[in-house]
């Protein structure tokens, strides 16, 4: 049991998800200051001309930094079980799939290349690039990493189907310049192959100059190769950009399994039902005096306190709410009366917007049901059926 409670507080410090945890907040930023160094140390040694590589505090320095990455792969392998996603596993099998999630497979990456050199007779130097690896790390503390991961799984399938015309555009450009190029210039143009590396290159704006068409129907050919690269590279980049930009206004700062877990309308839930509610809970922070509804704004989303405080303003009067209490839209309920909400101290606030709570409340009733109990002001629908 002893051994447990220890197992959790290194989780929690580990994942920095309980509020105002100074340790917590220490590690982080130590962690953080320690790839940062580490990366630039292996950056800087590949420049000849400073002479650092075999320094005595150099070797020092990096030893440092292996034995901190190792340290903390090691105590990541040990809390693994403690992840709301692997509750009911055993302990080893919990481990394994730890170890076999992207993070950890880079945490793993980030400390191989000196073990492997102390294994065997490799040059150490030669492993150097791994090492930048560690940058890497910096995705599991950013909110940037996880907004841009978010927007690309999102558009996936837009962004798939722009892969798929880019590809489309480069087998027909190829064979265009095949069936034009291939007699004048038997060694660049003579198969299709070969002109895909000029196809390439045109239709992503690139043009090294390398291979070019002599033809006049094969600079014809390639004038419209290069306008069609403008608007085929135009495509996944609008969509690219957009979608990033929903995500950060809608997330700006990481949500993660534990954080969530920790509150009461979603903590015992299983891993599937943890997994379907955390890709639509958004999160905002509200400094102080900030507020988080006005009055007369019509109620569109359920709210989710995570962390401070706020104060609502309604015709029944004012009432605190703190971490784990709701408040806003709940489907099956009329709708809250017109209140203000502002936060009273510095909060961090999840939310989820009305159509993705219909659709939470149509697979997963009984988290709605939990929710309803702990919001204070709904009101049972007499006319229209509970989701």
């Amino acid at each position: 049991m002893k051994e447990q409670s220890a197992r959790r507080r290194v989780f929690d410090i580990l994942e920095r998800d309980l509020p105002g945890d100074r340790t917590a907040d220490f590690v982080h930023y130590f962690l953080i200051g320690t790839v940062l160094l580490s990366v630039t140390g292996a950056v800087l040694a590949t420049v000849q001309s400073l002479e650092i590589r075999d320094a005595w505090w150099f070797r020092v320095g990096e030893f440092c930094g292996l034995l901190i990455f190792t340290v903390e792969y090691g105590f990541r392998l040990w809390v693994a079980p403690e992840h709301p996603l692997r509750r009911g596993m055993s302990n080893t099998r919990a481990r394994l799939s730890y170890m076999l999630t992207v993070p950890a497979l880079i945490d793993l990456i980030a400390i191989l290349p000196w073990f492997v050199a102390l294994a065997t007779d490799f040059d150490p130097h030669a492993l150097l690039v791994l090492r930048l690896v560690r940058f890497l790390k910096l995705a599991r503390y950013s909110s940037g990493f996880n907004a841009l991961y978010l927007a690309i799984r999102r558009e996936r399938y837009a962004l798939l189907s722009c892969l798929i015309i880019l590809c489309s555009g480069v087998l027909m450009s190829a064979t265009a310049m095949y069936l034009t190029e291939r007699n004048v210039q038997p060694d660049k143009f003579g198969s299709i192959p070969l002109a895909m590396w000029w196809s390439i290159t045109t239709l992503t704006t690139v043009g090294y100059g390398d291979v070019v068409p002599v033809t006049n129907l094969g600079r014809v050919i390639g004038g419209l190769t290069m306008i069609s690269g403008l608007m085929m590279l135009a495509l996944p980049i609008a969509i690219i950009a957009g979608s990033f930009a929903e995500v950060i206004s809608k997330h700006n700062f990481v949500v993660t399994f534990s954080m969530i877990a920790r509150l009461p309308p979603f903590s015992d839930l299983d891993a599937p039902v943890l997994g379907d509610i955390l890709p639509v809970l958004h999160s905002r922070s509200y400094d102080r005096g900030h507020h988080v509804v006005r009055r007369g704004e019509e109620a569109a989303h359920l709210f989710v306190v995570l962390e401070g405080r706020v104060e609502m303003e309604s015709p029944d009067g004012i009432r605190s709410l703190g971490p784990g209490e709701v408040f806003g839209l709940l489907p099956g309920h009329t709708k809250p009366d017109p209140a203000t909400v502002r936060a009273v101290a510095k909060t961090k606030i999840l939310s989820i917007e009305e159509n993705e709570l219909y659709m939470l409340a149509l697979r997963h009733p009984d988290v709605i049901g939990r929710l309803s109990e702990l919001h204070p002001d709904v009101k049972p629908e007499t006319d229209v059926p509970a989701a």
